[in-house]
């Protein structure tokens, strides 16, 4: 099954500057699952980037037919760093769109995988806690700091296993807000 094999989606904000959601379906037979990572980069409805790709790939081996993808952060920056220095990184509508996805898919797995450039505010961590917390969550490992490893950077032979919140050790580390 190759590229033109896989139906793609996403939802952006009016301005373009932050995108709610993005789907990638290659097998609409199979369970689907849910992705939730630091924020977007360049993926589209049609285009992929490395992210992107290495999340297929993952997904696909671990026998699911669909990629559903939020992000902590909604503002599409290829840099993490730079969520920093811009005003409203979450976006407006972001948890509005994390919930409706979530509750679109209530029995679908939640991969995390924002690694530790998603931590750098514990106050956003908290604020997903509502949305997630009825879920179980899954990860492929964590960083020395207790955050979901970003999946670029784990082997191809990962397996996703059980994640739990570390959100006290979070909003302990320097430079957390």
């Amino acid at each position: 099954m190759g590229r033109q094999d896989i139906r793609g989606k996403a939802r952006f904000s009016p301005c373009g500057r932050y995108r709610w959601w993005l789907r990638r379906c290659w097998d609409p037979a199979l369970p689907p699952l849910l992705f939730l990572g630091c924020n977007p980069s360049r993926a589209d409805g049609r285009r992929d980037d490395p992210t992107l790709r290495r999340l297929v790939g993952l997904a696909r081996g671990w026998g699911f037919g669909a990629l559903e993808v939020l992000n902590l952060y909604a503002r599409i920056t290829p840099a993490p760093a730079l969520l920093r220095r811009l005003p409203q990184p979450v976006g407006g509508a972001n948890d509005l769109w994390l919930g409706r996805r979530l509750a679109l898919l209530p029995q679908a797995p939640v991969w995390v995988g924002w690694g530790a450039a998603g931590s750098w505010s514990g106050r956003r961590l908290l604020q997903l806690v509502p949305l997630l917390q009825s879920r179980a969550l899954l990860a492929v490992g964590q960083t020395a700091g207790g955050h979901p490893r970003h999946p670029l950077y784990v082997p191809a032979t990962a397996v996703l296993e059980p994640w739990s919140w570390r959100i006290p050790k979070a909003l302990g580390h320097p430079g957390h807000t």
